[in-house]
């Protein structure tokens, strides 16, 4: 019983999210951030912005109220995903318009 109210209490956030928007490569042009050429973008409640890869179905945060609650929602480091800037060697890409994007869901 315990297990199950923790898994509820856990799943709470995410089900009052709105849906995951499919993003890609192709939609980000040189300013996809990600080493998956597909992610799933979602806003949580909170401004939590995340991603998920489609074919794993991990989730990554993006900016602080994500990271804030990374734990709690079970999030992965984002450096398992982050790709290398083709501008800036040694740096990882940015990920501003993919947050900004996300923080549209949110009604920001």
């Amino acid at each position: 019983m315990r297990n199950l109210f923790l898994g509820l209490l856990l799943a709470a956030p995410l089900a009052l999210a709105a849906p995951p928007k499919l993003i890609s490569a192709e939609d980000f042009g040189d300013a996809w951030p990600f080493v998956p050429e597909e992610m799933h973008l979602q806003c949580l409640p909170g401004k939590a912005v995340v991603v998920t890869d489609p074919e794993t179905g991990r989730m990554y945060g993006l900016n602080g109220p994500a990271n804030a609650k990374a734990r709690q929602l079970g999030l992965e480091p984002l450096e398992q995903v982050w790709a290398e800037s083709k501008s800036i060697p040694g740096t990882k890409a940015s990920v501003g318009k993919v947050i900004d994007s996300g923080l549209k869901f949110c009604g920001i």
